[in-house]
């Protein structure tokens, strides 16, 4: 039997998919961990996303520059490794002060591969020849559709060893599996098209010098800039306390990974139909930031739906709601960054994307975790889904024309 010819877009979809599809089953270990286990509040929650966010701010443009200026491939095995250390520490030991340094350790990991993965297949299929950016565009709802699928493996698994064993023990498990991911890395991908900007005599400052020029000279970038603030100042709130909404709702503590590992699953299912249909959308030459707009607003009614109630059946329709479309936005905004980016500089750009976020994140993590204290959740989680209605505004900013 014939060996199949080596294939980028095939080993970006399985390799990239796959460390995804692994994250979905840690974050139901770490919800279960901090909000039963270790019963925080929500300020400590919120501390917790603001260690990770301002290690991505710090980190998150250095890694990029570097991986233009090296090596995509050895970013993303670095990612891999200090990823899955971030995981082995977080569940290490339960006192509070001890595990929010992993945090820091996670988001460092992260930035190697923010930016890094799309940068390497785009450059690896534009160098073959026969990729569009449109192809581009729907290869990275694909690879995020089998991140998806991967976890509704992962999920029921996590479910059932966790049930069997202990929570703590199955995130040890994955955190060993993460860092493995990285020897899959070096194995399977190949850096054939790629000129490190070291080899044309860039150095650090002049790649992000032209990085930052390429952001402030294209207007679509600019606007999705104010896109990704307003999103993600907002989705801090829902990635950090919606599930303490949802488990305070329905009174639920006893069975609680059994009870949010279902609400995953549900999350899994309607993310993998929410980036089928987004996929078929851009089939259609809908464009990127028309998707996006619409996308945003779905999420805007779902957040509200999940703010408005404290009847846990609706709080997770809501949730499903805004969950599915913020997933199938990853990818969206993914291509519309990787559209409008210079080759050279692209891993840098897609990092300045990942800077924005975290900026975001942070201060909307500590200003809404403050108002959560004060207030309640479901004030903080209104708030948020407002801020996702502003981004859908801000979306319409890049919509090109249609031909």
């Amino acid at each position: 039997m014939s060996k199949k010819p080596y294939d980028p877009a095939r080993v970006f979809v399985r390799a990239a998919g796959l460390s995804e599809g692994i994250e979905w089953a840690f974050w139901l270990v770490l919800t279960v961990w901090w909000i039963v286990e270790l019963n925080l509040g929500p300020f400590e929650l919120v501390l917790l996303g603001t260690v990770l966010e301002t290690s991505v701010l710090l980190a998150e443009t250095p890694t990029g520059v570097v991986a233009d200026l090296i090596s995509r491939k050895r970013s993303l095995i670095i990612a891999q490794v200090l990823m899955g250390i971030g995981f082995v520490w977080a569940v290490a030991s339960t006192n509070y002060w001890v595990i929010l340094p992993a945090q820091a350790m996670f988001g460092i990991g992260w930035t190697f591969r923010s930016g890094a993965d799309t940068a390497w297949v785009t450059d690896e299929l534009k160098g073959i020849g026969d990729h569009t950016d449109d192809d581009l565009e729907r290869l990275l709802i694909r690879k995020h559709r089998f991140g998806i699928a991967v976890a509704l493996v992962t999920l029921p698994t996590t479910i059932i060893v966790g049930t069997l064993t202990s929570v703590r023990w199955v995130g040890l498990g994955i955190g060993i599996i993460q860092i493995s991911m990285g020897l899959y890395f070096h194995l399977n991908l190949r850096e054939e098209h790629f000129v490190p900007g070291m080899h044309r005599e860039r150095g650090f400052f002049e790649t992000l010098k032209d990085g930052i020029l390429a952001v402030r000279s294209a207007p679509r970038l600019r606007a999705l800039v104010l896109v990704i603030v307003a999103l993600d100042m907002g989705s801090e709130a829902f990635d950090r306390l919606g599930y303490k909404h949802f488990l305070d709702g329905g009174g639920i503590d006893d069975g609680s990974l059994v009870v949010l590992g279902i609400l995953f699953i549900a999350l899994a299912f309607s993310g993998l139909a929410a980036n089928a249909v987004a996929g078929r959308v851009l089939e259609s030459n809908f464009g990127v930031a028309r998707l996006a707009v619409v996308l945003l607003f779905v999420a805007a009614v779902g957040g509200a739906l999940a703010a408005i109630t404290n009847i846990v059946v609706v709080i997770a329709m809501g949730y499903m709601l805004q969950d599915s479309t913020r997933e199938a936005l990853w990818p969206v905004l993914e291509g519309w960054a990787n559209r409008d980016a210079p080759s050279q500089v692209r891993a840098t750009v897609h990092s300045l994307m990942g800077q924005a976020t975290a900026m975001a994140e942070l201060v909307g993590g500590l200003t809404l975790g403050a108002i959560a204290e004060l207030t309640s959740i479901p004030v903080v989680l209104g708030i948020a889904a407002a801020l996702f209605g502003l981004s859908s505004l801000l979306a319409t900013r890049g919509v090109e024309p249609r031909h």
